[in-house]
């Protein structure tokens, strides 16, 4: 039991060792849109962002109701928006 455990321990610090001596290269690019256009229809809608074109450079667009004044007849919402 005891052999098995250290040679464990053993393997373990071993294995950032070994990490650290292989070398590799990732491909990767990014694209940005230089204007993005933001509508509204209505009040009761979110906003459609539309950047580029591309179906990728798309953001997440939610909403989220923050707080309700009875009294002014006014709800504070926040609007996100992911890229």
């Amino acid at each position: 039991m005891t052999r098995a455990l250290l040679l464990a321990i053993g393997l373990a610090m071993a294995a950032p060792i070994g990490a650290a001596t292989s070398t590799g290269s990732i491909a990767v690019t990014l694209t940005l849109f230089s204007r993005c256009d933001i509508s509204r229809q209505s009040e009761q809608t979110l906003p459609s962002i539309d950047c580029g074109r591309h179906f990728s450079a798309q953001p997440r667009v939610t909403e989220s109701v923050l707080k309700r004044d009875a009294k002014r007849r006014e709800t504070s919402r926040l609007v996100t928006v992911e890229w």
